[in-house]
């Protein structure tokens, strides 16, 4: 993998070699469709099912899509995105595996395994991958060790029953719920 990597003058990793290769594709920008209160995720996932091996996505979307990056990097695909501008990212998805589906993802990956992100509406934190314990420990060690921290987005598998009583005792509530494929969301915010 490091083969690929293309370091800048000051030796920090550049973008991947395949990229230059990624620059002529076609757009899909899926702001418009976000912005109409409409999930693009069907039209995505149709879009990635036509990429055969070593092809290429590009995606523009008004914030880094790293549910998606890793949805697709489950399916073989490394990706590679910048910020455009305000509201602008886009990114390139390259069928290859999945060898370096992360790159410039901005996602920490917590001692639990856990993914944490921000977006526009906060801290997330992808617990989905992840035995038990290891969800709720993940999510405790951030409602308890981040300073500031007001509000999280937690991506579960299912709707965890044994965080509810723990989220309590810290003073913490579930707020909103959204279940979409293999995406159970939830809203925290700490009480007032």
């Amino acid at each position: 993998m490091s083969g690929d990597i293309l370091k800048t003058d000051d030796g920090k990793a550049g973008p991947p070699a395949w990229l230059a290769q990624a620059l002529d594709v076609a757009v899909l920008d899926v702001r418009p469709s976000l912005a109409a209160g409409e999930d693009p995720l069907g039209l995505l996932l149709t879009a990635a099912d036509a990429v055969g091996f070593g092809g290429f996505l590009v995606v523009d979307a008004p914030f880094n899509p790293s549910p998606l990056r890793r949805v697709l990097a489950a399916r073989g695909f490394s990706s590679y995105g910048r910020r455009l501008g305000p509201a602008h990212w886009r990114v390139f998805f390259h069928m290859d595996g999945g060898q370096d589906w992360d790159r410039d993802a901005e996602v920490d990956v917590l001692p639990e395994g856990a993914l944490t992100w921000n977006e526009a509406d906060g801290l997330h934190v992808d617990v989905r991958k992840l035995t038990p314990p290891l969800p709720m420990l993940a999510i405790l060690r951030l409602l308890d060790g981040t300073a500031g921290l007001d509000a999280l987005v937690v991506h579960h598998e299912r709707l965890p029953q044994f965080l509810i009583p723990e989220l309590a005792e810290r003073g913490w509530q579930v707020v909103r719920t959204a279940e979409e494929f293999q995406d159970v969301r939830l809203w925290l915010e700490r009480g007032s």
